[in-house]
């Protein structure tokens, strides 16, 4: 069984449609439903393609990478990604959620959560141009 769950915080401050486009600019094809102060979504593994491509754009494969492999318990891995950024099309990686808006979980659930793994964020650890970090 292949899973991607999605969960952001919107904030009283915020507004909601805003955190929606952020959710959207990386995962354009994932339901997105709001629920008592947070936006959830449910995908498949390739709900994670945009993002796949923008860890390689951003080159921080090997940051996300360190990040899906710590995170990971049993056949499920978290990482978060940080919102404001998203907005604009960006992708920041996190260990945990660390701002004050709060950030987006995406939980991955997998029997071949490794091979997710592989295929998300490769080990590219020996090209060049891609830097930790």
């Amino acid at each position: 069984m292949d899973a991607v769950r999605v969960e952001v915080p919107v904030r009283a401050t915020e507004d909601p449609e805003k955190v929606r486009e952020a959710v959207m600019n990386v995962f354009p094809d994932l339901e997105i439903e709001g629920d008592e102060g947070f936006l959830k979504g449910e995908g498949n593994i390739e709900s994670l393609s945009e993002l796949r491509e923008a860890l390689e754009r951003r080159r921080i494969r090997l940051t996300a990478r360190g990040i899906l492999l710590k995170n990971m318990r049993g056949k499920s891995t978290r990482i978060y990604i940080n919102k404001q950024a998203a907005l604009i099309n960006r992708i920041n990686v996190l260990e945990e959620p660390i701002t004050a808006l709060g950030d987006i979980m995406v939980e991955i659930e997998s029997d071949d959560l490794m091979g997710i793994i592989d295929w998300l964020a490769p080990d590219v650890s020996g090209e060049m141009d891609e830097s930790v970090g």
